[in-house]
C-alpha cells in the first residue's frame, strides 16, 4: 500500500513538473515570436489563433495534472516519458507556428520526430543485436541490465529509449545552435 502511493507521488510530482516545462517552452516561444516581429515592426500583423492555439494546448495539461491531484486515476499511457516527449514537439510545433504566424511551424517538430523516429529503428536495432549473448537478449540501460524474453522485448525497449534520448538531443541541438 505505501509503496503504491509512493509511485502515486512520484507521478504527480513528474506531471507536474512537465507541466510546468511546458508553460515554460510555450510561454517562451510566445515571448520569442512577439519580440521577433516587434523587431520586425510587424506587431499588427500578428495573428491571435495562433497563440489561442498555443494557450489551448498548454491549458490541456494544466487540466491534466488538476485531475490527477485530486485523484482521478489518469491512463497508464498518458503517463509516458515518449508522450511527454511528443507533448512537447507539439507544444514547440504551436509556438513556432505563432512565431512564423504560419502553419508551416506545424511541421517542423514532426520532421523532427519522423527523423528521430527512423534513427531510433537502426538505433535500437544494433543495441537489440549486440547485447545478445548465449542466445538471451538483454536491455542495458547504465549499470542496469535487464533479461527479456525475445527479441522483440528488448528492442521495444530499445527503440523508446532511442527516440524519447534522440528527440530531446535534437531539441536541445536546435536551441542552441
Amino acid at each position: 500500500m505505501m509503496r503504491m502511493k509512493k509511485k502515486k507521488n512520484e507521478t504527480l510530482k513528474i506531471t507536474w513538473i512537465m507541466t510546468a516545462v511546458y508553460w515554460v517552452v510555450g510561454l517562451l516561444c510566445m515571448f520569442w515570436g512577439k519580440i521577433d516581429h516587434a523587431f520586425a515592426n510587424q506587431v499588427k500583423d500578428i495573428n491571435n489563433v495562433y497563440a489561442l492555439t498555443l494557450l489551448i494546448i498548454l491549458i490541456l495539461p494544466l487540466l491534466f495534472s488538476i485531475l490527477l491531484s485530486i485523484k482521478v486515476k489518469p491512463p497508464r499511457l498518458i503517463c509516458n516519458s515518449l508522450v511527454a516527449v511528443i507533448y512537447l514537439l507539439i507544444v514547440i510545433a504551436a509556438g513556432m507556428a505563432y512565431n512564423f504566424q504560419n502553419i508551416i511551424g506545424y511541421f517542423f517538430p514532426i520532421i523532427l520526430f519522423v527523423l528521430m523516429a527512423f534513427l531510433a529503428i537502426f538505433y535500437a536495432l544494433l543495441k537489440t543485436i549486440r547485447n545478445k549473448k548465449n542466445g538471451k537478449y538483454y536491455f542495458v540501460d547504465g549499470k542496469d541490465k535487464e533479461e527479456c524474453n525475445s527479441f522483440w522485448d528488448a528492442y521495444k525497449q530499445y527503440y523508446a529509449m532511442g527516440l524519447t534520448s534522440g528527440i530531446i538531443e535534437g531539441l536541445l541541438t536546435v536551441v542552441f545552435n
